[in-house]
């Protein structure tokens, strides 16, 4: 009896063993010990995911370094070149003897109260009178420069120091216009005018003051627009439809064909003894002013000044 018992009973303990699961490699009391394999991907994510991680920030530190340098290159260019706004406007005055009084009151208000008063940050005025020496005793009436708003750059300007300035040239604007405007007036009211009027010598003038101006380029001629100055007097010319055509070609070989390309051209004062007469004169300054390459349009060509301010397209 005892020896069948004992071995049924080794029996069941080989039985029981045969059908106990057997733990998989790296089975601890614990828990479950990742195999090497599985390690492995996981180790290869997480490396991953940290050099993209680092790739990342390295991006985002060469995008900053560009900008910072890009900005310090825009600062330093700025310094060295400033930026270039504004207008320059010549204004000649025709304050030669024959003036009467009321037009040089039109002068003066055309001056004060339409030019003046348009003047902006950047702009360069220059007023001047029509002589007939002009080329060689030119005196400026008024040479007056308004200061521009400085520029801005965000990466490297301070902003409370860069609102201080704006304020400055702000201020310094309207003093700079009103005292402009008194030297006009003054400028008009004791000025002695020559006897003859020399517009040709005035123009050649112009394209001198005007010479490497990278500003907006604007001429207003405040005259009659009679040339009384010898060989070209206006009043004694028989003008026949050739005469424009003889006169241009004696001032071309004369060397007296100025260059005024891109130069914004108003005429304001233009007069004559009778319409034909002003009529022969406005067609010859208009072929004048197409041979120099300026900018004239006929609608800015009168007794009075038209069509002010210029428009940003006159010139350009």
């Amino acid at each position: 009896m005892t020896r069948p018992v004992a071995r049924r009973r080794a029996c069941t303990r080989a039985a029981s063993t045969a059908h106990r699961p057997t733990a998989p490699a790296g089975r601890t009391v614990l828990g479950i010990v990742p195999s090497r394999g599985v390690r492995a991907r996981r180790g290869t994510k997480q490396r991953k995911r940290f050099e993209f991680a680092v790739g990342v920030l390295i991006g985002l530190l060469l995008v900053g370094s560009l900008l910072l340098v890009a900005g310090c290159r825009l600062s330093t260019s700025s310094a060295a070149e400033p930026r270039i706004v504004g207008t320059d406007y010549v204004v000649f005055l025709d304050l030669s003897m024959s003036v009467r009084a009321d037009d040089r009151a039109l002068m003066k208000s055309a001056l004060t109260d339409q030019i003046i008063p348009t003047l902006v940050d950047g702009d360069h005025l220059v007023v001047a009178s029509i002589t007939d020496r002009t080329m060689t005793g030119f005196h400026p009436l008024v040479d007056e420069s308004l200061p521009p708003t400085p520029d801005f750059n965000g990466w490297t300007d301070n902003l409370l120091k860069y609102r201080k300035q704006v304020n400055d040239v702000e201020m310094q604007v309207p003093k700079i216009k009103e005292r402009i405007t008194r030297e006009i007036s003054a400028a008009l009211d004791r000025h002695q005018g020559s006897m003859q009027t020399d517009i040709f010598s005035s123009l050649l003038l112009t394209e001198k003051l005007f010479h490497n101006e990278a500003r907006r380029k604007v001429l207003v001629l405040m005259s009659d627009m009679i040339e009384d100055y010898a060989p070209y007097r206006f009043e004694k010319v028989a003008w026949t439809p050739e005469a424009a055509g003889t006169i241009l070609k004696r001032l071309e070989k004369d060397d007296m064909l100025p260059n005024l390309s891109g130069v914004c051209v108003y005429v304001a004062g233009a007069s004559a003894d009778s319409p034909l007469q002003a009529e022969q004169i406005s067609a010859f300054w208009q072929s004048y002013f197409k041979r120099t390459g300026a900018d004239m349009d006929m609608s800015r060509y009168a007794h009075v000044l038209l069509h002010w301010p210029p428009a940003s397209s006159c010139g350009s």
